[in-house]
């Protein structure tokens, strides 16, 4: 997500390389979900399994324009892969101004 985050990022002229990323996104992509998001989680050495839940959770954060944004997705780990529990989420403009106005 870093890798992909910055190539968009030096296409609009934000960034120069890939080594600059930090300056954009401050924090890591998924946390599980269950626990406090700054709580320790020892997951290192344990496996994904079935049933676990994640929030991925990928921020942009441009200080110097004043805006960020933070995409975030409650996904299911599943025996086959993973099941996006908020992809009905509205994502587009018009989506979003949809459900407002109802």
């Amino acid at each position: 997500a870093r890798r992909y985050c910055c190539e968009q990022l030096k296409k609009i002229g934000l960034l120069s390389s890939y080594d600059e990323i930090g300056k954009y996104m401050w924090h890591g992509g998924a946390h599980h979900v269950g626990y406090d998001v700054h709580d320790v989680v020892d997951a290192l050495g344990k496996p994904i399994a079935p049933n676990m839940v994640f929030c991925v959770d990928i921020g942009i954060y441009a200080e110097e324009l004043g805006i960020g944004f933070r995409v975030e997705d409650n996904c299911l780990v599943t025996p086959t892969g993973a099941e996006n529990l908020s992809a009905s989420v509205p994502r587009t403009i018009e989506d979003i101004e949809a459900v407002m106005a109802k």
